[in-house]
């Protein structure tokens, strides 16, 4: 298992990613197996899963070092 980093390659699994149970879940019960699928998925299709809100696509978005693409901000910023 490793921890989410930007590093991480896009081929790397999901399952081997130390996500929460809450992300791990969601990602699993959306077919995505890769670090590079989730990379490519839109923040609209991530809050479209069930238990999936903007807190944990800010975290996923953070851990995994991108930029939300519809303008899901991280926890606690507020918009400028």
């Amino acid at each position: 298992m490793v921890a989410p980093t930007p590093e991480l390659p896009d081929d790397m699994p999901i399952k081997r990613v130390l996500f929460s149970s809450r992300i791990q879940n969601a990602l699993r019960a959306a077919d995505l197996k890769t670090v590079g699928e989730v990379r490519k998925s839109s923040d609209n299709m991530l809050l479209s899963l069930q238990d999936f809100g903007r807190g944990s696509v800010a975290q996923l978005r953070k851990t995994l070092g991108l930029p939300s693409t519809d303008g899901v901000r991280p926890l606690g910023k507020k918009p400028t």
